[in-house]
């Protein structure tokens, strides 16, 4: 690995000697792409989220004063990458972000959230600080306000982040969200209070988005719950969904087909029922005629669940700018899917969207099913 520090453009510099060696200071001012920090990292694997995790350690970029906040650019043997917001254990992002992320090793990986930033091992990555992201100052940062304690949270339904979803069409309790009710009570005691919603509530089919055949099977030979005795019966669907959703369409597809071959009331989760679960929420609500409103609401109170976020916040409305806004564009837009990296997300407006249009053709024109089948799809869910 080797590193390079540009000269800044109006710093104070000041050179000390410390025994015949010399130490560099600089007094930053706002960085551009002419004046900034530059390191070239070796990628020496993948990191948790599959993507390059590169031989610089974090404290090269904290010995520079750069922060989680930070914007960079990324330059690959091919590509070239900008507004890379460096996270520190993936807190702070959201779908479709490039980041720069700070390992739970100390060491530094690359991606975007929703597309593979891909480099082979051996390859050289130079990342560039470029400035500061005002958004990240603005988002809840994952897990800071999230405790596994049932006590830190107002209700069972908070904790468990388990609520029914409303609005449009809908018929009354017949769809679901929630944490996944899959986890060991020693790895996530929110698991059995969503056990014991789901049964309450009259849960009759379980969507679990991230799970696969081979972890269901698993869970069935060692796990009790009532969503365990569903998966049991065969009154689930998992299409093993990873967070690259909007390129799994046949996923999406597989968990629109259990709703046509299943009855409800339907329970929609993931691994905590945010990302995965918002999107596939979003879609079905948008089928139902839901407001634009009732899904952000709808969208964004996950967070708010997980994350102690008050409705309304700062908080709350960098949520749905950047969950609501971005899927919702995705579904209308869904040619532009494989053009996820020069979309300008901060950008996004949907607030001229037909919602109802715009997830009818999605599910038609590219899910591949017929109108009758998106027809009675709705006839299950709505009034």
């Amino acid at each position: 690995m080797n590193s390079e520090s540009k000269p800044l453009v109006a710093a104070l510099m000041v050179i000390v000697i410390f025994g015949g060696s010399l130490a560099v200071c600089f007094w930053p001012t706002e960085s551009s792409e002419d004046n900034s920090f530059t390191v070239t990292g070796e990628v020496i694997g993948l990191s948790s989220y599959n993507q390059p995790k590169l031989d610089i350690k974090a404290q090269t970029l904290y010995d520079h004063d750069i922060k989680p906040g930070a914007l960079f650019k990324i330059e690959t043997e091919n590509t070239t990458f900008t507004d890379a917001i460096l996270l520190k254990n993936y807190n702070g992002i959201f779908m479709f972000d490039k980041f720069v992320n700070i390992e739970s090793d100390g060491y530094i990986s690359i991606g975007c959230v929703g597309k593979l930033i891909e480099a082979k091992e051996g390859s050289d990555i130079t990342i560039t600080h470029t400035g500061t992201s005002e958004r990240y100052f603005k988002a809840p940062h994952y897990n800071e306000g999230s405790t596994n304690k049932r006590a830190d949270y107002a209700s069972d339904e908070v904790f468990a982040n388990f609520y029914e979803v409303s609005g449009g069409n809908l018929k009354d309790g017949i769809l679901y969200r929630s944490f996944s009710p899959l986890y060991t009570a020693d790895k996530q005691a929110r698991s059995a209070y969503v056990n014991e919603l789901a049964e309450k509530a009259g849960i009759q089919f379980e969507i679990a988005l991230s799970y696969n055949e081979d972890s269901i099977k698993k869970i069935i030979e060692s796990q009790e719950g009532y969503c365990i005795d569903l998966c049991k019966e065969g009154n689930y669907v998992a299409p093993g969904m990873g967070y690259l959703y909007f390129q799994q369409k046949e996923k999406t597809a597989l968990v629109l087909q259990s709703i046509l071959d299943n009855d409800g009331a339907y329970l929609v989760h993931c691994n905590v029922g945010r990302d995965r679960t918002g999107f596939v929420i979003l879609l079905l609500q948008a089928l139902c005629g839901c407001s634009a409103d009732e899904m952000k609401d709808c969208e964004a109170k996950a967070f708010c669940n997980l994350y102690h976020i008050d409705m309304g916040t700062e908080e709350f409305r960098t949520i749905v700018n950047c969950t609501y806004e971005r899927n919702m564009y995705l579904i209308d837009n869904y040619d532009r899917i494989p053009d996820i990296f020069e979309i300008d997300w901060e950008h996004v407006n949907t607030s001229s969207t037909d919602t109802f249009t715009a997830a009818y053709d999605f599910c038609t024109d590219y899910l591949g099913f017929s109108d009758a089948e998106i027809d009675e799809l709705i006839d299950k869910l709505c009034d």
